[in-house]
């Protein structure tokens, strides 16, 4: 399905009934990382997973996309379906996007799902290699950006080859403008630390003991400024832990929304 929000189309899944639960992917990822929730989670739950701005099969706009902009379609495409409030889950470059979204519209909250992300901003040399790399997909495509991030979405000592050419296959819909747009987004992402604190809805914190792009400190860390959250750091697991640990994350989840 596709709807226009925003003056830009954004594609989406929607399926089931119930309580809406909202799936944002991650960078350059698209909404079929979240296959297995889908699946899971139909049965009891209206399961909502967009593509964001130019990722996926959503239509690409120039220039940087602040993670607040991918906030605002999320919600404005959320007023399209008639929904909320949502229990909203964000994988990597998705949880900056949750955590906009929880600053912007907080009263479209019922629940917030951090899955291997961070809260601080880049540091100047980090964010200073995003812009290069976002030169490089200008001049030589996605597939730069994938060569890198694919082997880093799971734990190293997974060697099961469908799995990581899944992985890839995830990747390739995004287009070079959009991976172009989050990259230069990310780069100047504010700091959310300070906000942490002000976060006053339920909140899970999930992420994978093996993960290669953030240590788990990150998540021990916004799990203890957040008030009341739950952390689970799940075993054999990397960047993509949904997926690579996909009934073990299901499990997790799946209590703590029993619990709200």
């Amino acid at each position: 399905m596709q709807a226009t929000v925003n003056g830009v189309r954004i594609a989406f899944a929607e399926q089931g009934s119930g309580t809406p639960l909202v799936f944002v992917h991650g960078f350059p990822l698209c909404r079929a990382t979240w296959s297995k929730q889908v699946a899971a989670f139909k049965a009891q739950h209206r399961v909502i997973t967009p593509d964001l701005r130019g990722l996926g099969e959503s239509e690409a706009t120039p220039g940087p996309v602040t993670m607040q902009r991918y906030a605002e379609d999320v919600h404005a495409l959320l007023q399209h379906l008639g929904v909320g409030p949502v229990v909203l889950a964000g994988h990597s470059m998705g949880g900056y996007v949750a955590l906009a979204f929880a600053k912007a519209f907080p009263q479209m909250l019922k629940g917030l799902v951090l899955v291997a992300t961070r809260a601080g901003a880049d540091t100047p040399e980090a964010a200073a290699g995003r812009r290069a790399t976002a030169a490089q997909v200008q001049a030589q495509g996605s597939s730069v950006v994938v060569d890198a991030m694919a082997p880093k979405m799971l734990d190293p000592a997974n060697t099961d080859r469908q799995m990581r050419e899944a992985v890839r296959g995830f990747m390739a819909p995004s287009k070079p403008e959009g991976v172009i747009s989050a990259l230069l987004g990310m780069a100047e992402r504010p700091d959310a630390r300070s906000w942490l604190p002000h976060i006053h809805v339920p909140t899970l914190v999930i992420t994978g003991a093996e993960d290669a792009v953030f240590p788990a400190s990150e998540s021990e860390a916004m799990a203890h400024a957040i008030p009341g959250a739950r952390l689970a750091i799940l075993p054999h697991a990397g960047h993509l832990v949904a997926y690579e640990q996909a009934d073990a994350f299901n499990r997790a989840l799946a209590q703590w929304l029993h619990e709200i």
